[in-house]
C-alpha cells in the first residue's frame, strides 16, 4: 500500500494544533490506502484517523467533504471529518492537505456470504440516497482511459501489452457502456478493504474518496469484482448471490441492468487495472506494486456470465 508522505512530531502538533482533539501522544503509519498516507494518531483526548490528501486537489477534497455532509444528512454509516476550530475540514498548508476522523474500530473482513449480504444492503441504501449534481463522474473510467492511450503513443508503454489489451477491450466495451441505465449517487471504490467489520457485523462504509454521479451498474460490478473473490482471485459464486439477493431487496436492480452486468464487472476490473498500471508505472513508479494491475485482468477472465447465477 501507499506511504507518500511523512511527518515530523514538531509538524504533526502543528496541525492538531488546529483543532480541538487535544495535545498529540503518538502516531504510527498505515498501510492501508493506495492514494493517501494514512496515519493512526494518539492524542491527550482520544484516537483519529489523520490522512495526508496526496493525490485530490483541493476542490477535490472540498466536493469530497460535501459530499460526506451530504452523507451525515441521511445518517449514512460512514466516518465524517472532524472540523478544525475554526469549522473548515479541510487542513490546509504550504506542504500539506489533511483531513482528521475518528478513529473506528474494526478490521478488512474475510469475504463471507453474511458479510456480503450487509455490504449488498449498504449499498443499496446508498443508491437510494440522491446524489450531489456537482459530483464528477466515474473518475477511473473512459474520461481517463481514453486521454491515458493518446498519452503514452510516443512514450516507451505504447507497445506495452497493457496498453495494447486496453485499447483493444474499449473497442467493445464502449459501446455496452453507452446503453441508458440507472444513475445515481456511487461509492466508487468498494472493495473489502474499504469496509470496516467486527467479526461479521458491518461497522462502516469508509472512504468514499472515489465518490461519484455515474451509472449505478458500477458499483454493483465493483463490489463484485471487490469482494466476491479469493485471496487467488477466484470467483465466490454464493458470495456474488448474497451480495446481488441483499443489494435488489434494498434496491431493486432492473432487467436491463441485470442484462448489463457481464460488461460492467469487466469494466470495473479494467478501470481498476488502468489505475494501477499508470499509479504504479507511470505517475508514482513502484517496482513491488508495478504489476499489482495484473490481479484485476485475472480476476476479469475468472468471471463467469451471470446466466451461471439466475
Amino acid at each position: 500500500m501507499a506511504q507518500y508522505t511523512t511527518l515530523s512530531l514538531t509538524e504533526v502538533a502543528n496541525i492538531v494544533s488546529h483543532y480541538a482533539i487535544g495535545v498529540p501522544t503518538e502516531l504510527q503509519e498505515m498501510s492501508e490506502g493506495y492514494g493517501n498516507s494514512n496515519f493512526k494518531l494518539m492524542t491527550s483526548k482520544g484516537v483519529f484517523l489523520l490522512k495526508i490528501c496526496d493525490e485530490k486537489t483541493t476542490d477535490e477534497l472540498q466536493l469530497q467533504i460535501s459530499l460526506l455532509e451530504h452523507l451525515q444528512e441521511h445518517g449514512y454509516p460512514t466516518p465524517y471529518p472532524i472540523p478544525q476550530k475554526n469549522g473548515e475540514s479541510l487542513h490546509l498548508s504550504q506542504d500539506y492537505r489533511v483531513i482528521i476522523y475518528p478513529f473506528l474500530n474494526g478490521a478488512t473482513p474475510k469475504p463471507s456470504q453474511c458479510v456480503l449480504k450487509q455490504i449488498g444492503e449498504a449499498l443499496g441504501r446508498l443508491h437510494r440516497i440522491s446524489p450531489l449534481m456537482e459530483l464528477p463522474r466515474f473518475p477511473m473510467g473512459i474520461s481517463q482511459i481514453v486521454p491515458f492511450i493518446k498519452e503514452v503513443e510516443e512514450t516507451d508503454f505504447k507497445e506495452h501489452p497493457f496498453s495494447l489489451w486496453l485499447e483493444s477491450e474499449l473497442e467493445w466495451m464502449i459501446p455496452e457502456l453507452e446503453k441508458p441505465l440507472p444513475t445515481g449517487l456511487l461509492h466508487g471504490d468498494l472493495f473489502l478493504d474499504n469496509t470496516l467489520f467486527e467479526g461479521e457485523k458491518m461497522v462502516s462504509i469508509i472512504d468514499f474518496e472515489e465518490g461519484c454521479h455515474d451509472t449505478l451498474l458500477i458499483d454493483i460490478a465493483m463490489t463484485i469484482i471487490g469482494c466476491c473473490y479469493t485471496e487467488n482471485h477466484q470467483l465466490e459464486v454464493g458470495l456474488v448471490h448474497s451480495f446481488l439477493d441483499s443489494y435488489n431487496a434494498t434496491r431493486p436492480i432492473s432487467d436491463d441492468e441485470y442484462k448489463g452486468i457481464d460488461s460492467y464487472v469487466h469494466f470495473a476490473a479494467l478501470s481498476i487495472a488502468f489505475w494501477r498500471f499508470r499509479q504504479f508505472n507511470i505517475r508514482r513508479p513502484d517496482k513491488n506494486s508495478a504489476d499489482k494491475y495484473q490481479e484485476m485482468i485475472l480476476r476479469s477472465s475468472n468471471w463467469q456470465t451471470l446466466n451461471t447465477y439466475n
